[in-house]
């Protein structure tokens, strides 16, 4: 099975959560946008969340809810599952031999 990959506007994000670079409010931000980066930890200071993330370019910024924009990505599907044909052919006509019985 191939993997969908989403893009999540602004999403709320975890600690483990993969994360594309969109728009830092800051014009000396080394991290420009379409950098990934991992979310390290989460904290939440005056009802807004911070999310201290480690960038692939190996800075270690936070975005700043309502401030930044960024995408979380969030990937369907892995390259460990196959689509076992076999199996669905056989449930699936076991499921038709069924329905012909009633």
């Amino acid at each position: 099975m191939t993997k969908r990959v989403k893009y999540l506007k602004n999403a709320p994000l975890s600690v483990g959560d993969e994360v594309v670079c969109v728009n830092m409010d800051d014009k000396f931000s080394p991290i420009k946008a379409g950098t990934t980066g991992v979310v390290k930890s989460v904290s939440n200071v005056q009802g807004s969340n911070i999310y201290y993330v480690k960038w692939d370019n190996g800075s270690k910024l936070a975005l700043l809810e309502g401030v930044d924009q960024w995408r979380k990505v969030e990937t369907e599907g892995s390259d460990d599952e196959e689509l076992n044909e076999g199996f669905m052919f056989f449930t699936t006509k076991r499921a038709i031999i069924k329905e012909i019985k009633k």
